[in-house]
């Protein structure tokens, strides 16, 4: 476990170093997985995600919902880079039990960069990375008064045969840095296949596992829709880009019968 802690801070270091790149793709990020590509240099973009999760391993069941959700503004840097600040708020129902537990609220900062492109006669390569810092905003958390550090290397295939997009992600956190230093470790991938008759509509699919120390590690499934600027509503919200999601997911942990299931849905507007 000591080797994968010291091949988590090296690939943050190799996050925070490097650098360049080119286009302009984006996808609202769903469980796991993420795109390699940075937003435009001087937009700002909004997303916006709302997740209703049944957790049915744990023992009472609970109930999650993300309310208001999660916020993230994402600012273009000149250098095939952006800057984001993610706010996720979420309420905590458990069965058997009136009351409502307290509130998760997590505030993060992120920097994300564009390594390389590279362009073929039937797709285009790209390759990227993102570092954070989640802070210690929850009740819980304010206790010890330690930052939890995520990154993660992305791999995009964009345009494959000009009939789809492909996208894979490796992911380390380590949470509570300088206390309890446990590392989570996480694979991602998923799949944006436009409709041949209508390109701004898309079937996306994702599968992603992760691990913590000696958790049971934890499978998702992920599928549904993304639609962009569905009914030219462009016009009436005003930017560059505005695109809408819902996916249903559920999550098979290891060693247990139970099938813990959810959905999300959300929006991406590039706002100016």
């Amino acid at each position: 476990m000591l080797i994968c802690k010291r091949f988590a801070a090296i690939l943050i270091i190799f996050i925070m170093l490097s650098g360049i790149s080119l286009p302009v793709y984006a996808i609202r990020p769903f469980q796991i997985a993420d795109d390699a590509d940075a937003e435009s240099p001087g937009l700002w973009e909004l997303e916006y995600g709302f997740v209703f999760e049944r957790i049915r391993t744990s023992d009472p069941k609970e109930t999650i919902i993300e309310f208001p959700g999660e916020l993230d503004l994402d600012y273009g840097l000149p250098w095939n880079a952006e800057i984001g600040f993610d706010l996720r708020s979420q309420a905590l129902f458990i069965d058997g039990d009136d009351t409502l537990a307290e509130p998760v609220s997590e505030f993060a900062i992120f920097y994300k960069q564009e390594f390389k492109t590279w362009e073929f006669d039937i797709l285009d390569l790209q390759i990227g990375g993102e570092i954070g810092v989640d802070l210690p905003t929850t009740r819980e958390r304010r206790v010890t008064g330690k930052l939890n550090l995520p990154a993660f290397f992305a791999v995009s295939l964009w345009d494959v045969y000009d009939k789809f997009n492909l996208h894979f992600l490796v992911e380390g956190e380590i949470e509570e840095l300088g206390g309890r230093n446990d590392l989570k470790l996480a694979f991602g991938t998923f799949i944006d296949y436009p409709l041949p008759s209508h390109k701004d509509f898309r079937i996306v699919a994702e599968y992603g596992a992760e691990k913590v120390e000696s958790d049971p590690r934890r499978h998702v499934v992920l599928a549904g829709i993304d639609w962009i600027n569905p009914f030219d509503i462009i016009k009436i919200t005003g930017g560059h880009e505005i695109e809408f999601d819902i996916a249903p997911f559920f999550w098979f942990t290891e060693g247990e019968g139970a099938v813990d299931w959810g959905v999300t849905a959300g929006f991406e507007w590039v706002m100016f």
